[in-house]
């Protein structure tokens, strides 16, 4: 038997696996944007020393 809680948000009810899944992406969209960003701004600052 499988037991699934599920949130209710307005009038949709929405699973704790989507909640799970969307955190998920989310984090993973946020880690890569981060780390590109890092690369492009030390990129930018070694090209100045150079």
């Amino acid at each position: 038997m499988h037991i699934f809680i599920s949130f209710q948000l307005g009038e949709v009810e929405v699973s704790n696996l989507t909640i799970l899944v969307l955190t998920f992406f989310s984090s993973f969209t946020f880690i890569a944007v981060g780390i590109s960003s890092y690369k492009l701004y030390k990129s930018l600052i070694n090209d100045d020393n150079n």
